[in-house]
């Protein structure tokens, strides 16, 4: 049994859905037909199902959506406490140490601070990575100042043995890096000057812009209106 119980079912979706027909006769049929469809409830269901995917398809969307911005949110909080080992002015003080042949020194600590420092850019690159992949307006907003903030000491880094790739990731020479000036490396970790400082700014401005995302996303109606339904799938599922 067709779901349309009306003589003109094509004329009826043409008049439901706002387009015109070429024959000009149509319209009295078109008018009758809206006029069955309401009085035998046709319109009503349609107009239900029509809601109901709507909001179904939002539903599912902003499923997707939150658990890519809470993933980021959950990258972000690693990379700040990573960052944070970093900036422990105590992984800066020079002490005595031994090398594999036996040759003592005193100085920093380059293998440790080298073991943080990659801590802080695998969290890093993780969460640069999964910021691409979410879609939450503010959050993609401060993690473009963030990559931007980064880019301002690519000169800084390059002395030290880091790298910022074309995806904005960050990549170490390990050997430039134990070349490099420990001083350096010190003044651009701690301080509350420094670009570690910075970054941790910028860090935090991601984490709750994720949280101001994740708390924006429910609802049927998003920042753009209503989602988009497809038609056809919808008309599947009339009976």
């Amino acid at each position: 049994m067709s779901f349309f119980n009306v003589s003109n079912t094509y004329d009826y979706m043409n008049s439901f859905f706002g387009t015109t027909s070429t024959n000009a006769s149509s319209g009295s049929s078109n008018f009758l037909g809206d006029y069955y469809a309401v009085q035998n409830g046709s319109y009503y269901k349609l107009a239900k199902n029509y809601y109901a995917k709507a909001a179904k398809e939002e539903a599912e969307g902003n499923s997707v959506d939150k658990k890519s911005i809470e993933l980021v949110k959950s990258g972000t909080q690693d990379t700040i406490n990573s960052l944070n080992k970093l900036m422990d002015e105590s992984l800066f003080k020079k002490v005595s140490t031994t090398d594999e042949n036996g040759n003592k020194s005193y100085g920093y600590d380059k293998e440790k601070i080298l073991d943080k420092l990659k801590d802080f850019v695998d969290d890093y690159n993780s969460m640069v990575k999964d910021a691409g992949e979410m879609d939450g307006d503010n959050s993609l907003k401060a993690g473009v100042r963030l990559v931007d903030q980064m880019k301002v000491y690519k000169s800084a880094l390059s002395k030290i043995g880091v790298s910022i790739e074309s995806d904005n990731t960050l990549k170490i020479d390990e050997d430039a890096f134990r070349d490099a000036n420990m001083t350096d490396v010190k003044s651009l970790f701690t301080g509350n000057v420094s670009m570690a400082k910075n970054i941790q700014t910028k860090l935090l401005q991601v984490y709750s812009a994720t949280n101001s995302d994740l708390n924006s996303t429910d609802g049927l109606y998003s920042s753009q209106a209503i989602k988009n339904v497809s038609l056809g799938s919808m008309f599947d599922s009339l009976s």
